[in-house]
């Protein structure tokens, strides 16, 4: 799943070969998966894991221009089911996950009758229903965004609803960051909708991603699209003189910037809402100014800047 970047960002020149420009050391991406282009549901495997209640007899999923489509067909009324699709891999405790998910508004007839548009980090360390989760719901006369986590067993878990956010709107861009014990951040696009650290959550790290729909009485679809994953928010820059000034601009954002230590080593903090996305980086100093466009960056990205 992991997306695998261009190592050298500057062409290498010189004799042997050796780099030159600003170098991408480490890669912290650990997942980039934009679900903007149709192809089968067949490619989803291996990088994803489909499955849940609804099992694959009455909940599909399939990839078109749209995003990733979750649909759950009703056939017992008054129960829930649900259906998902979830990462193979596992991410360590405060990676920053981030998806853009809609919760659509179809007509509710009756009481009773829900949909769900799920995104669940739970815990990979076992078989337990525990996680962290923010959904899109809707029921008859009700339009929610939630924040909550959950805790159960293989069969079923409890859920506590930490925060009710009512709202008409039907996609939100979700970035969550938890350690799984007691933190966590939501953001709803810029805007922090929910922290805390005096959590109990009990949801031992490393962390899985569902993505998900639920629904009781009623046949329900959602969809998702950019997903990613990123081991933090800060992007370090080596390889500079000690003071030289570094400015990160992420494309339609406002800059960031920093200062280099005594090591020749700058560390540039971003949002946790931005810590993935294309940009220009800006070196002052002693050897003049230069500039790096077009430069694709993630939280705990390391970079080197080569004469």
């Amino acid at each position: 799943m992991a997306a695998v970047l261009a190592g050298t960002l500057a062409a290498a020149c010189g004799t042997g070969g050796s780099p030159s420009g600003l170098v991408l050391d480490h890669d912290a991406r650990l997942a980039n998966d934009a679900f903007d282009r149709p192809a089968p549901a067949s490619s989803l495997a291996p990088a994803f894991r489909l499955g849940g209640t609804a099992t694959s007899a009455h909940g599909t999923a399939r990839l078109g221009s749209g995003g990733l489509f979750i649909d759950v067909d009703s056939r017992r009324p008054g129960l829930w089911r649900g259906y998902f699709v979830a990462t193979a891999a596992t991410y360590p405790a405060d990676a920053v996950i981030h998806v853009r998910m809609w919760r659509p508004s179809p007509s509710v007839p009756r009481a009773g009758q829900s949909g769900i548009s799920l995104l669940a980090i739970q815990t990979g360390a076992s078989s337990a229903l525990d996680y962290v989760l923010v959904a899109g719901a809707i029921s008859q006369g009700h339009e929610s965004w939630l924040v909550g986590y959950a805790h159960g067993s293989t069969a079923y878990a409890k859920t506590t609803i930490l925060k009710d956010l009512p709202s008409t709107a039907t996609t939100e861009d979700v970035t969550v960051r938890t350690d799984g014990r007691s933190h966590l951040d939501v953001y709803f696009g810029d805007t922090l909708v929910y922290a805390t650290s005096a959590l109990r959550l009990g949801v031992a790290p490393p962390f899985r991603v569902y993505l998900e729909v639920e629904e009781r009485g009623f046949p329900y679809r959602t969809r998702f699209q950019q997903l990613w994953v990123t081991t933090g928010t800060d992007v370090r820059v080596g390889g500079l003189h000690p003071g030289d000034r570094v400015t990160l601009t992420p494309d339609g954002r406002p800059p960031v910037e920093a200062v280099a230590d005594a090591t020749g080593r700058a560390r540039l903090a971003l949002p946790v809402s931005e810590a993935v996305g294309t940009g220009t980086f800006t070196i002052e100093g002693a050897r003049g100014e230069r500039h790096f466009r077009g430069v694709a960056f993630a939280g705990g990205d390391v970079f080197t800047l080569h004469p």
